[in-house]
């Protein structure tokens, strides 16, 4: 007979370290940041650490029948935090209902081991039932949700505000999240995954979502477009600040005039050789815009819209050969407005810029402009700020 074994490992921690660009979070690291003392329970086969957050709860390799045997004799009813990281022999672990025996989580992680053979993770409607009053943040990590047939362990979820899917294979299931029950959802990650360009990417309405980060899923341009039009017809259009695409598979820079207060855009690490008039049109001062490593090789004029003042525009590993006035004139002019460690940057390291003519408007008639272009090189080697005025006075 063959034997088969599961174990579930529950770590309760503290502080996310939040990673721009992605936004993922390292609870690992961050239990090192933060106070800890004894419990007043005794949480074995599992260990226990009290923090300034709550209760934090170590179950290492411990089976399903001692986790509920645990959670069923422990007294606290409220966790800061719980993750789950489940192993299986079987290929396939399935969490049951009331997984915590009532106990009430205000974060919960679920992570399957970092294998090449990702474990399948089936998830009961009821498992995180009576947490639902309660959690505000619900990530999945490195997880196979092929057999999940639906997003409805989350029905219910009225005070969540964050949730992550990260590394995980087979997303479809992300068309029948319960919008309508997710009134406070404020921020949604869904990266390193498979499956999401294969379904309707579901209506966030009535949420208002402020962050949307969808980095290296291997979207095409008409499937990120599709996702866009849902997100630009939902309440969502009117609140969404903060928009990532990186590491995609995207050949245009999707439009994103629909949304009005719209600060943060990243799609670096796509292949866009092309930008054209009216790419980027921002309604709200821009404080971010992520181009980096994306083989752009041309930038039509007026292809910058919008109030750059404040903002880190990020060029760098590009392909550009020109420096072109009717592209970067008017961004950097507003940039100048404020002194140089208060305006925004224009950075453009590792782009094979010509020092010929084409940057006369610049070196020779705006010489105010350039400490607002940070690592800007012509020729291999001559940076901007040191190339001679007089000589382009032929130009």
């Amino acid at each position: 007979m063959q034997l088969v074994y599961n174990s579930l490992q529950i770590i309760a921690f503290g502080i996310l370290v939040a990673i721009y660009g992605l936004v993922v979070a390292n609870p690992l690291a961050a239990r090192d940041e933060v106070q800890r003392g004894a419990c007043p329970e005794d949480y074995s086969p599992c260990s226990c650490d009290l923090t300034s957050n709550g209760l934090e709860v170590v179950c290492a390799d411990v089976t399903l029948e001692n986790i509920h045997d645990v959670f069923y004799r422990t007294q606290s009813l409220y966790l800061y935090s719980v993750l789950l990281t489940v192993t299986s022999f079987s290929g396939t672990v399935t969490l049951p209902p009331d997984v915590l025996k009532d106990k009430r989580a205000q974060h919960i992680y679920l992570r399957c081991p970092s294998t090449s053979a990702k474990l399948n993770l089936i998830i009961d409607s009821a498992s995180f039932e009576f947490t639902r009053f309660n959690t505000t943040i619900f990530e999945i990590h490195d997880c196979d949700l092929s057999a999940q047939a639906d997003m409805n362990f989350l029905k219910g979820f009225v005070v969540l505000h964050t949730l992550s899917i990260v590394n995980t294979w087979n997303v479809d299931a992300i068309s029948s999240l319960p919008t309508n029950t997710l009134l406070a959802i404020k921020e949604l990650t869904i990266s390193r995954c498979t499956g999401l360009g294969n379904v309707v990417f579901p209506d966030l309405t009535p949420a208002r979502l402020e962050r949307l980060y969808l980095d290296g899923n291997n979207l095409d341009d008409p499937q990120v477009n599709n996702i866009l039009i849902s997100i630009g017809s939902s309440s969502s259009s009117s609140s969404l600040e903060q928009l990532s695409l990186a590491g995609n598979a995207l050949s245009k820079v999707p439009r994103i005039a629909a949304f009005s207060q719209l600060v943060t855009y990243e799609v670096s690490n796509n292949d866009i050789a092309f930008m054209s008039l009216s790419t980027l049109i921002f309604s709200s001062p821009v404080r971010f815009l992520g181009l980096k490593n994306v083989a752009l090789t041309a930038i039509e004029g007026g292809a910058f819209q919008g109030n750059y003042t404040y903002a880190q525009v990020n060029l760098e590993n590009n392909k550009l050969a020109a420096f072109r006035e009717d592209v970067f004139k008017s961004m950097l002019q507003q940039m100048t407005v404020q002194p140089p460690a208060v305006g925004g940057q224009l950075i453009v390291t590792g782009n094979p810029f010509d020092c010929g003519c084409g940057l006369a408007w610049l070196i020779r008639d705006n010489q105010p402009l350039i400490p607002s272009v940070k690592n800007g090189v012509c020729g291999g080697f001559f940076r901007f700020e040191d190339l001679n005025p007089d000589a382009y006075a032929n130009c």
